[in-house]
């Protein structure tokens, strides 16, 4: 079975960038870089923090993993909050999302049906991250507007994780620009959701077939080929002789890459 190969080399420049993804502008309100959508009547929603205590109900958070801020949600009643970032993947790159991810459940368990909408008429305690269309609702999970989902909370899931890295490949998704969604949702008591550390680490892409030139081909490798015959060139040579916009590297197969408790008995409605 024949097997296609590209080089790659790190970008001379950020090919997808996360903005302010350590949260270490350590304002509460803001933001810097994402955008914070609460569900209409909710209470609480997502703030940035420091040390070990959540800030508005007073409950035990996890330390920032990484840096001195990290986000989380926090909250007082039921509520369904979301933080997301829209990112452009440059074509011509692979790309790797990666954030630290962790969670304080004081309900003891986890709900996760298929909506965010905290008013559910059953239990809705879960914590999500998915890739969504950049025009989707913030807090869609229709999936013509999920294009993956990185994590879920299910039903007998831990109630406290601690601070674990997870990592997703989104080079699927080059040429295009995606939402990278963090949503909490509580309805049965108080649950912090929180993440750190956001990233997404792109590699340039380089062809070692003649094949991954042609038919337009060269032009999958982003601006680092001029035409058909630059791109050629590269492969013919082994990657001697230079694309005409930079380029060079090693070979690597194409595509590698908590106490229980009720607000009020039960769910608010």
């Amino acid at each position: 079975m024949a097997v296609a190969l590209t080089l790659a080399v790190p970008g001379a420049s950020r090919a997808a960038t996360v903005v302010n993804g350590g949260f270490e502008t350590g304002s509460l309100v803001g933001f810097s870089g994402w955008t914070v959508v609460n569900q209409a009547g909710s209470s609480g929603s997502w703030f940035i923090y420091s040390g070990t205590t959540a800030p508005i109900s007073g409950k035990p958070v996890a330390a920032p993993p990484e840096g001195a801020f990290a986000a989380t949600t926090d909250q007082r009643d039921p509520g369904s909050h979301v933080v997301y970032q829209d990112v452009a993947l440059e074509a011509g790159f692979s790309h790797v999302l990666s954030f630290d991810l962790y969670y304080m459940n004081n309900a003891g368990l986890f709900a996760t049906p298929s909506t965010l909408d905290y008013r559910f008429t059953s239990q809705n305690q879960q914590y999500r991250v998915d890739v969504l269309r950049p025009t989707a609702d913030p807090f869609s999970v229709a999936a013509a507007d999920v294009l993956a989902t990185v994590f879920r909370t299910e039903q007998g899931d831990p109630p406290v994780l601690a601070p674990t890295r997870v990592t997703f490949d989104l080079s699927a998704f080059a040429g295009t620009t995606v939402r990278i969604r963090f949503a909490g949702v509580e309805n049965v008591f108080f649950f912090r959701a929180s993440v750190d550390d956001v990233d997404i680490e792109s590699v340039r892409l380089l062809p070692t077939s003649k094949d991954q030139c042609k038919k337009g081909g060269w032009r999958t490798f982003g601006s680092v080929f001029k035409n058909q015959g630059d791109c050629v060139s590269f492969v013919a040579t082994g990657g001697r002789n230079a694309p005409a916009h930079g380029g060079g590297g090693s070979s690597t197969p194409a595509g590698a890459n908590a106490a229980v408790g009720h607000w009020n008995g039960g769910p608010r409605r």
